[in-house]
């Protein structure tokens, strides 16, 4: 019995085969199709595709042919052709698979092999012809589509351009779409001549969260019986899902395949965090240090949605009170007592107990030890951390489709002249800030805010708190993609040292207010969020 069938479904949902009944159309694939569909509809020629391997060009361009191929009815029917493997060792041989795919030289590579007199311009000259008569006599749109376009040598491109010269005074004969790896845009560079002839150029991104649980989703109720689209994950697992892959469908997809066949041997109904985390380790074992493409390390937060709330904090011990409103209250001393002044103390405002069915603990939580270093030295760190304000808040890693400009305006509120001077003081490891490549750390000097970002009269909703900037920052742009109205908030006071808090960006007049919003959130975020009036008197931010 196959797998798919123990779940009560009727196919395969997760098959890494390109299969176009399968394809999820997500708003960057859709707006792709049309762009290409488009551009050779009105006969421009030459368009490109760029994307990473596994961001799903081969299954877009599997889709294309079949999007093209249900167009044959209509006045302007296409014609479409398709070569997969581009890497030709001389341009005879390219010119005779081509020929041979338009149905024109079915000899012309038996007689290459005997006879040497049959020449490039032969081959060239027939193709003409076979266009011509498609395209004008027949009214037909030809379509030449190369997968794998950055193997192309380089007297394939020259050929190609060539074909682009072969057109009538309204429009191209043949319609040429690339399907290529990013290096391919440096082919193009050394090619001016084939570049300035790139009608479209389209860069493939990664899935965001939204569109990675979309396509998850979709294909288990392809999968399913009609009507019917299995719950195989939780909220926590599509979003470690997410995160192990990037956003990248290929991944998504054996990761899944992966968690499902887990699954049935662990007797499970849904896969959660830690099994999909456990998945993806064993994948990345298997396969090398480039898979996953984000890290596994903020489960202390994203746990939250199970039902029984678990503690993972990295540095410095928190009451479980504490993590479940992110707030951390000042401790009393004889030196903090309470003031009635606005800008004395943090005031949190917690949720009832009662609410979430947590037990109630008032001791502080005991620390979970690392590798290298013991409770003793950890506390040491976060006296040290506490004596006074850093210099640098962290270092940040530039992801894949993000840009620096985005990223000190979440870390700084904003990115002026002044702002941007000091991250490149920082960097001086980094040429130009303007082009920074991905993966490349980010170091973000400490500059402390003018005034206190946060109106003392407004009351505050805060939806994470972590010593971890990177961590929380991640956390910061999944949670955007559900509430958009979110500012990162990086600060630092002696009592609790550097903390990275995710709020939402508008106060409110009063605590009932600030609660109904909560009420409002989706699930994962609503779960941790707590509620407070003003910062502490001390407290620096780094925000503005």
């Amino acid at each position: 019995m196959d797998y798919f069938q123990i779940l009560n479904l009727i196919r395969e949902p997760f098959s890494n085969s390109p299969e176009p009944d399968l394809f999820y159309q997500s708003p960057k694939h859709v707006r792709c199709l049309q762009n290409l569909e488009l551009a050779v509809r009105l006969r421009r020629g030459l368009n490109v595709v760029l994307g990473q391997v596994g961001t799903g060009k081969t299954t877009l361009c599997r889709r294309l042919i079949a999007q093209f191929a249900g167009t044959n009815q209509d006045n302007d029917a296409m014609e479409t052709h398709l070569l997969m493997d581009p890497a030709f060792s001389t341009s005879l041989e390219f010119l005779t698979t081509v020929a041979m795919g338009f149905g024109i030289a079915g000899k012309q590579k038996t007689e290459a092999a005997a006879d040497s007199d049959v020449t490039d311009w032969q081959l060239k000259e027939k193709i003409k012809d076979h266009l011509f008569k498609k395209g004008v006599e027949e009214e037909k749109i030809v379509i030449l589509i190369i997968d794998e376009g950055q193997k192309l040598p380089d007297f394939c491109l020259e050929i190609l351009r060539e074909f682009l010269n072969y057109e009538t005074n309204e429009n191209k004969l043949l319609q040429i779409i690339i399907f290529a790896q990013p290096e391919f845009q440096q082919i193009l560079n050394r090619f001016e001549n084939v570049a300035d002839r790139v009608n479209l150029l389209y860069v493939l991104q990664p899935l965001n969260f939204k569109e990675t649980r979309g396509m998850i989703q979709y294909r288990l109720a392809q999968a399913g019986e009609p009507g019917y689209t299995p719950r195989l994950f939780t909220r926590p697992g599509l979003l470690a899902i997410y995160l192990s892959t990037g956003g990248y469908p290929r991944k998504i997809i054996t990761l899944c395949h992966q968690a499902v066949l887990a699954m049935i041997i662990q007797n499970r109904s849904k896969a959660g965090w830690f099994l999909v985390r456990s998945c993806a380790a064993r994948l990345v074992s298997a396969g090398g240090k480039t898979w996953p493409s984000r890290p596994l390390r903020w489960a202390p937060v994203l746990v939250a949605v199970s039902a029984a709330l678990l503690i993972f904090l990295l540095v410095r011990p928190m009451t479980t009170d504490s993590i479940r409103s992110p707030v951390v209250p000042r401790q009393e001393t004889a030196e903090s007592s309470p003031s009635t002044g606005q800008d004395a103390q943090i005031q949190p405002v917690r949720h009832e107990e009662s609410q979430k069915g947590l037990a109630v603990q008032t001791e502080t939580a005991q620390p979970f030890r690392t590798a290298e270093k013991t409770n003793e030295e950890s506390r040491t760190a976060q006296e040290a951390a506490r004596d006074e304000p850093p210099r640098l808040l962290g270092k940040l890693s530039l992801k894949n489709g993000r840009t620096v400009w985005w990223m000190l305006t979440d870390c700084y509120g904003e990115n002026n002249e002044r702002i941007f001077r000091s991250v490149a003081r920082a960097n001086p490891h980094i040429k130009n800030l303007n082009r920074v490549q991905a993966g490349e750390l980010i170091h973000l000097p400490a500059l402390p805010a003018e005034e206190n970002p946060l109106a003392a009269n407004r009351y505050w909703v805060q939806l994470a708190a972590s010593k971890n900037l990177e961590e929380t920052y991640e956390l910061y742009r999944t949670y955007k993609l559900e509430a958009p109205s979110l500012r990162f908030l990086p600060y630092w006071n002696p009592r609790q040292g550097m903390v990275f808090a995710i709020l939402l960006k508008e106060g409110f007049p009063d605590e009932a207010a600030a609660r109904r919003s909560i009420a409002r959130l989706p699930g994962a975020l609503a779960l941790e969020a707590g509620v407070f009036m003003h910062q502490e008197k001390d407290t620096v931010f780094y925000t503005r």
